[in-house]
């Protein structure tokens, strides 16, 4: 009988019973307790050392990272119970060897690749770095490793110009958090160094396929890098294999014209069909989740790869040869056609007659000049983190998450046709190039129609801004009025993918079921993304949220909207309502007692970041399993029941979920 009824309850409530999956990152072995203790004291050492050299420093955030990236490895390892070798133990003792020496080279004077131990001179080999960056996310300090080419010196630049940067993003290994990141890349070249070429190694979050944080850390660091170096924007391709593959095939798709040459080798492109989900899945997709999967799935953009050179690997008898595959044979079904070159025998790995054919298609590759202004865009996007391509920026989309189409060519000196599909603004920005060169109108033959585009930009060359209204228009003065718009157009997980801040209530919720959901909220949240984002966990009370906050960061508050008095002061402005009696969402009302709203909203105090209800990053410990599952699980907004068990998939059964429309208001 008791069998039965647990049966029963389990029909009838498929989330009470959480599947449990495995910590990332793992929990790591005991070390010896004397030495733990040693390490905790150098640690805390080297932090007071640090912070004394810090105030007598004018210019100390260009090289306290670099110092802290070592000390906060050992720190968080320590903190986190993440070492996983009894070598690493060693390893840690030498990044605080590295530390010492670096904090005394600061005080020298050393700076730059100089602090990080390059002596200045060509050499026969490669030179090896380690360094770090302050995060604009968090202000954690991200570490990167730099593989510094062997003809680069003071005297000699290898070559005329800013040089080429090959980014290489790592394949995913559970326990390769700081510590071990660091060894590697101050003892391993890697799988390719090319000759004159810099190679930039971000950490990118550890293991989240430089996706979220860790793609918004990849652009960091090559802008952390071009600090250090000359790096010649237009020679940047993006490789990686394995996890790192799928990491740039997104970048390939989602950011086409940003790099010259793009190289995946191996990686997944898509989630359902990578996980086998194509029958039967633990979780339903209902049209709202099914279209989050157009955030990271490959194939809806695969049209953008007529705007880069793609070289893609796959090793012959790859289980993950299947995935670039049906990449391949999505882009010839559009008329697109790239190198795909397959590694005779070989599994999961890269041969070396493959490797040098690759090197030398992408040497070819960096060795053309690319045109500028570049003549012809063909670019798709379905979401507006993801909006630009050269000089053309989509705006506004008839909807998130659907197909929003541009083609866009420069007929002649004074002239440019454009088609649309389902784009409701664009921006047409000329600054990098200068184009046309000279104060005449430029004529924009778009959807059939002409407009007169007047240059309303403070740089040389052609800036405006167009909308559609029925007709195109000029937009003269761009609009103030509310809009998805990149940089806040949602879901969720958006914001933090940017400057953040957790804003922790100062009373109780209403009701006790929903502060307790709340309570084990606020430090799952916490918790997830100081373990797997690897990050800084920034909290502030509702009572003490500053204006420079509100200008700068997406505020991430816990509470109903009386028990946070951020949330209190501006739930006027936000379309959901909840108090003691009800949560309304449009025509739909929930019961307060049982029920808690996650959203994430334009901040009506600042309409340029968000307000986050209640939400940390949305994908749980089921993702971890796979960076395929690491997906964005809730839109816009959710009415979660907080009587059910968190699942590992959602924080509590969802009763109903969705997104704004593209003036933020509530759908029918």
């Amino acid at each position: 009988m008791r069998l039965l009824l647990l049966l029963a309850c389990l029909v009838a409530s498929p989330w009470a019973v959480a599947e449990v999956y495995k910590s990332l990152p793992p929990t790591g072995i005991e070390i010896d307790a004397a030495v733990a203790q040693k390490l905790k004291t150098r640690v805390a050492d080297l932090d007071l050392e640090i912070a004394s050299q810090k105030s007598d420093a004018t210019d100390a955030s260009d090289w306290t990272p670099d110092v802290e990236v070592l000390v906060r490895a050992v720190r968080l390892a320590l903190q986190q119970n993440l070492f996983f070798k009894e070598s690493e133990v060693k390893d840690a003792s030498r990044l605080l060897d590295e530390a010492e020496r670096r904090l005394k080279a600061a005080k020298s004077g050393d700076r730059g690749l100089k602090l990080l131990g390059w002596n200045g001179k060509a050499s026969k080999e490669p030179t090896l770095l380690v360094g770090g960056f302050t995060s604009d996310i968090d202000d954690s300090v991200q570490p990167y490793g730099l593989v510094v080419p062997a003809t680069f010196s003071e005297n000699f630049s290898g070559g005329r110009g800013p040089h080429r940067l090959d980014v290489w993003l790592h394949g995913r290994g559970d326990t390769k958090t700081e510590i071990p990141f660091l060894k590697e890349r101050m003892t391993k070249v890697g799988e390719y160094a090319p000759a004159g070429t810099f190679v930039l190694h971000p950490f990118g979050r550890h293991c989240v396929a430089f996706k979220f944080a860790g793609e918004t850390d990849v652009y960091e660091a090559i802008d952390h890098v071009a600090e250090l170096v000359s790096v010649d924007r237009d020679r940047v391709a993006m490789r990686g294999f394995s996890m790192g593959g799928a990491g740039v095939w997104h970048m390939a798709v989602h950011d086409p014209t940003r790099w010259f040459a793009a190289n995946p080798g191996a990686g997944f492109v898509d989630t359902i069909v990578y996980q086998g989900w194509t029958e039967k899945s633990p979780v339903e997709w209902t049209p709202t989740r099914t279209k989050l999967l157009n955030w990271y799935d490959v194939l809806p953009w695969v049209t953008n790869l007529r705007n880069t050179s793609l070289v893609a690997y796959s090793g012959e008898v790859d289980k993950q040869r299947e995935a670039a595959e049906r990449v391949t044979a999505a882009a010839k079904a559009a008329g697109i056609e790239y190198e795909h070159i397959i590694g005779k025998d070989m599994g999961h790995k890269i041969d070396p007659p493959s490797a040098k054919k690759i090197d030398g298609l992408l040497q070819r590759l960096a060795k053309s000049d690319p045109p500028s202004p570049r003549r012809k865009i063909d670019f798709v996007t379905y979401h507006l983190r993801y909006h630009q391509a050269d000089w053309l920026s989509v705006e506004g989309l008839a909807e998130q998450f659907s197909p929003g189409r541009v083609g866009a060519e420069l007929v002649d000196d004074h002239s440019v046709k454009i088609t649309t599909d389902g784009v409701t603004r664009l921006r047409l920005n000329f600054a990098k190039s200068g184009w046309p060169g000279d104060a005449v109108p430029v004529r924009v033959d778009i959807d059939g129609q002409s407009v007169e585009a007047v240059d309303g930009g403070k740089a040389k060359g052609l800036q405006c801004e167009l909308y559609r209204d029925g007709d195109w228009k000029l937009e003269r003065d761009f609009a103030k009025t509310l809009r998805k718009r990149p940089g806040v157009q949602g879901p969720i997980d958006d914001a933090f993918c940017g400057r953040f801040v957790f804003v922790s209530p100062s009373r109780p919720a209403v009701h006790g079921n929903v502060q307790r959901w709340i309570d084990r909220e606020m430090a799952y949240a916490s918790q997830r993304w100081q373990t797997l984002m690897r990050g800084e966990a920034r909290f502030v009370k509702d009572t003490d949220v500053t204006e420079e906050m509100i200008a700068s960061c997406h505020l991430v508050c816990f509470g109903d909207f009386t028990s946070n008095r951020y949330l209190a002061g501006i739930a006027g402005g936000l379309p959901i309502q909840w108090n003691k009696e009800t949560i309304a969402v449009g025509g739909k009302s929930f019961d307060p007692v049982n029920h808690a709203v996650a959203m994430c909203f334009p901040n009506p105090k600042n309409p340029h970041r968000y307000v986050v209800v209640n939400s940390g990053m949305t994908f749980r410990e089921f993702s971890n399993t796979s960076n395929s599952r690491q997906i964005a699980m809730l839109p816009d907004w959710a009415v979660i029941d907080v009587t059910a068990e968190d699942d590992t998939i959602f924080a509590g059964h969802i009763a109903a979920d969705g997104f704004f429309d593209e003036q933020w208001k509530l759908k029918e």
